[in-house]
């Protein structure tokens, strides 16, 4: 067996305790009026870790697509409800950010 490595992409994560991360929660509860499920997701997006580094600010990852859409699969799909709902999150969360100042979301 020979094995080539050609991506490096480096491993990233945000507490889930990080202010930005918690008041992404409140967000989604705020929406879809129910408790937040913070969970942790594999996938590949090098540059991530790069933003972390270079602006030494939390990345927060926010998804809206539910595990019975299929999501990169055959058959894949959007609700649409979930694309209204997740622009009400992200205008919310926006509100929840503008209470911390920029030292607070520092790492």
């Amino acid at each position: 067996m020979t094995v080539t490595e050609f991506d490096k992409g480096k491993p990233f994560i945000t507490p889930f305790d990080h202010p930005a991360i918690q008041a992404a929660g409140k967000s989604y509860e705020k929406v879809y009026e129910v408790p937040t499920a913070f969970t942790r997701m594999g996938g590949s997006i090098p540059i991530v870790a790069a933003f972390d580094e270079i602006l030494n600010l939390p990345v927060v990852l926010m998804g809206f697509g539910l595990s019975s859409e299929n999501f990169h699969a055959p058959n894949e799909h959007f609700h649409l409800e979930n694309f209204d709902k997740g622009l009400r999150v992200i205008g919310d969360y926006y509100y929840e950010l503008a209470e911390f100042t920029k030292d607070e979301l520092r790492k």
